[in-house]
């Protein structure tokens, strides 16, 4: 005679999940509730935005993260900018990516004035060499400022140069012999950027992550398997930081998640 199944017992003290929502379902402004940064903020807020495949891949075989999103993705992509003021960058992602200074859709801008935020978000790149990708230079109709962030151990040269090519307070000098990105998040504080968004890569993760600075996760889980060697969100030294789930979006089996601190 078979034993009756016992059921598992409940787990104390863990969270109830919030329930799986279709991004499909809901408008920009809903979309722009839900992703909404803390209001009255007195410190930086720092919120990072990845993708990555199933087997943990932040980018395709051709080195890009567009090549795992679809337009789910992209759309909550879009939003999450328009609600930033400064999207933060090291300049490897943002040579590969090939960023431009940052612009938001003619939709949004009123959003943005509600919200009492700049026209555009300041694009500040992370860079020690300072060797600025080409295309950071070239900015695009209603883009927002860009702001250089380096270290005090940096070529004086190329300061001098950034200072005079982009203006002498467009080049944020933090750390000595490398970038403290700690002094660097604060000093976006200080000039109003308290809604920072991180946009990668996983260097810099890395040390915001061990900085104690991340306060929230939007992660992208594309239904995908591709191999290969691309790093994960977090690469490097090994750092941990418990997050705790806030909400599930679904469209079309990808998952966009938003996790905040544990």
């Amino acid at each position: 005679m078979l034993s009756p199944e016992v059921p598992e017992p409940p787990i104390t003290g863990a969270l109830p999940l919030p329930p799986l929502q279709r991004l499909d379902a809901m408008d920009d402004d809903d979309l722009a509730d839900w992703y909404d940064y803390p209001h009255a903020l007195d410190r930086a807020y720092v919120r990072a935005n990845f993708i990555t495949s199933l087997d943990g891949a932040v980018a395709g075989d051709d080195g890009l993260s567009g090549s795992i999103g679809n337009d789910a993705d992209r759309r909550v992509f879009a939003i999450l900018r328009a609600l930033s003021d400064v999207v933060l960058v090291g300049a490897g992602t943002a040579r590969t990516e090939g960023y431009h200074p940052v612009r938001v859709r003619t939709a949004w801008r009123g959003l943005r004035e509600r919200l009492g935020l700049a026209p555009a978000p300041v694009l500040a790149l992370v860079t020690a060499s300072l060797e600025l990708p080409a295309t950071v230079l070239d900015p695009l109709e209603g883009s927002g400022p860009l702001l250089v962030i380096t270290c005090g151990g940096a070529d004086p040269e190329r300061v001098a140069e950034a200072r005079e090519q982009l203006g002498e307070d467009a080049v944020l000098q933090v750390g000595r012999d490398r970038i403290d990105v700690a002094d660097a998040v604060e000093q976006l504080a200080a000039r109003g950027l308290r809604r920072v968004l991180l946009e990668g890569g996983p260097r810099l993760m890395t040390d915001v992550v061990a900085a104690g600075l991340l306060d929230e996760l939007c992660l992208t889980l594309s239904p995908l398997l591709v191999g290969g060697t691309a790093p994960r969100i977090v690469s490097g030294s090994p750092v941990e930081q418990g997050m705790q789930l806030a909400h599930v979006l679904e469209s079309r089996g990808v998952l966009l998640t938003r996790w905040t601190r544990g």
